[in-house]
């Protein structure tokens, strides 16, 4: 598994106790294509307690929920998402993880979509000459100030 973290950016881990197989799904940015692999594996209890052994180890932050039925599950963004948004589409989600982010919510995953989602819109705004990008380079100027945020790029 690290040699495929090593190779393409992986979106999701899943591991289903019942069925012995573990998901992992990763994206390749060179071909913007996103893919899944299924390994059958026979002991999945120890399996997944060595690899959240590793993931602490290895201090990568994560992002597990529990589902519960009948609450929807939030859809995590890739770089494609983040590209063929609108801008007021990416308007919102910026504010939503500007407010996460100010709120000390940080891991990975939220330090990187907030930068994404603010380097399109100021790619947008610069585009049409429109003095609303300076904004939103201050913005992600004020985040990087943070000591966790710096952490996050240093260990990346």
């Amino acid at each position: 598994m690290i040699f495929w973290a090593f190779l393409f950016s992986i979106i999701e881990i899943q591991i289903n106790k019942r069925e012995k197989i573990l998901i992992i799904k990763f994206f390749n940015d060179s071909k913007n294509i996103e893919k899944e692999i299924k390994i059958k594996i026979d002991n999945i209890l120890f399996f997944k307690e060595a690899l959240f052994k590793r993931i602490n180890k290895l201090k990568i932050k994560s992002e597990t929920q529990n589902i519960i039925k009948g609450k929807p599950i939030e859809k995590k963004f890739i770089d494609k998402d983040i590209n063929n948004m609108p801008i007021d589409e990416l308007v919102l989600y910026f504010q939503k993880f500007d407010k996460i982010l100010k709120n000390n919510i940080i891991s990975f995953y939220n330090v990187t979509t907030f930068f994404n989602i603010t380097k399109k819109i100021v790619e947008y705004y610069s585009a049409r000459n429109d003095p609303n990008h300076v904004f939103y380079l201050n913005e992600m100027k004020n985040i990087l100030k943070n000591e966790e945020v710096k952490q996050i790029f240093l260990n990346s």
